[in-house]
């Protein structure tokens, strides 16, 4: 410890490390009768598990590449770029060539027009 603090190089204390170590050990939830992790682990349960969740997941994907489908190439593209690509305005006013008003604008109408269309979409499939 001497020399990692002489190389200018910070530890913890040891008190420190302690807290931290008692913290995580009182955070573990304990629902089982023998306290084994790895029972504990494996009982988890996951909604990605679940094949309810997994056709439903699926579904919506479908609605939306057909929704999406649906709208006008420039609305589409301002769509995908925001939404699933997750770029900001600025970004896609580079990538498209076009004012971040214009951008702005189109977005608010495409995504006006996706709610309409998955409106229809899903009261004519619902």
């Amino acid at each position: 410890m001497a020399l990692l603090s002489f190389r200018g190089i910070s530890t913890p204390s040891l008190p420190a490390q302690g807290e931290q170590r008692r913290s995580s050990y009182f955070n573990i939830p304990r629902g089982n009768s023998n306290g084994d992790p790895e029972e504990l682990i494996v009982n988890m349960s996951s909604d990605e598990d679940d094949p309810e969740a997994i056709l439903l997941q699926e579904e919506n994907s479908k609605t939306v590449r057909f929704v999406l489908s649906m709208i006008s190439r420039p609305l589409r593209e301002m769509l995908v770029l925001r939404e699933l690509e997750e770029l900001s305005y600025r970004q896609i006013s580079h990538i498209t060539a076009l004012p971040i008003g214009t951008v702005m604008s189109r977005l608010a109408r495409a995504r006006k027009a996706f709610g309409d269309a998955w409106g229809r979409q899903t009261q004519n499939t619902g």
